[in-house]
């Protein structure tokens, strides 16, 4: 899977970037294996393991209502609560907003 949409899906993925920043950032991307979005899941670890997940609020890639069902879906599935935690960005917040998901990161791992 490639992005030939430079503009467009720097409008999606770096939604909260300037522009040219967003467009410098996809025409970085490589070569992604489509068919892992479509495959069958053969290891739920979230049944298994807990779960943090980072929400990202202004996702135009996964819009909040799905990234919710995503969530909702491994609470029924494993019947344990999910540990979210939202934040005010777009798609990527390792670019956006790094501060954010190292400290993130940093809380996750306390809580362990």
């Amino acid at each position: 899977m490639q992005q030939n949409d430079i503009v467009g899906s720097a409008a999606l993925v770096f939604s909260d970037l300037p522009k040219e920043e967003g467009e410098a950032w996809v025409k970085k991307f490589v070569t992604h294996s489509g068919v892992s979005f479509g495959n069958k899941l053969t290891n739920a670890g979230y049944k298994d393991i807990p779960v943090s997940y980072l929400f990202c609020e202004q996702d135009k890639t996964i819009p909040p209502a799905n990234q919710r069902e995503g969530i909702d879906m491994i609470e029924k599935v494993s019947g344990k609560k999910v540990d979210v935690t939202s934040i005010p960005t777009g798609h990527c917040p390792n670019v956006s907003a790094h501060q954010k998901v190292v400290d993130w990161f940093l809380d996750v791992a306390g809580k362990a």
